[in-house]
């Protein structure tokens, strides 16, 4: 667009909304499935937040033990890292 190029605002990946930060890595349909993939791996039930930084804010959970600890911490920087790999 700063070319001077005419290009439509819409998603990427599902070609519906409008494409921001928050509509790729959290609501749009093809990535709500590799979050209720992630999720479901560690039998949690999430409703998610409105942006990416209330998300990672509110990314908490007690009592997963030290190794699945570490893994439930890093896994929406690499969902996030995969995610956006994949639009670009």
């Amino acid at each position: 667009m700063r070319r001077g190029w005419s290009m439509v605002n819409r998603c990427n990946l599902c070609k519906e909304d409008e494409e921001s930060a928050n509509h790729i890595l959290i609501h749009c349909g093809k990535t709500r499935e590799f979050w209720t993939l992630l999720l479901s791996s560690f039998g949690v039930v999430w409703v998610f937040p409105d942006s990416v930084r209330n998300l990672l804010l509110e990314w908490k959970i007690k009592g997963l033990g030290k190794k699945r600890s570490v893994v439930w911490r890093m896994a929406p920087i690499c969902l996030f890292w995969c995610i956006w790999g994949e639009r670009n």
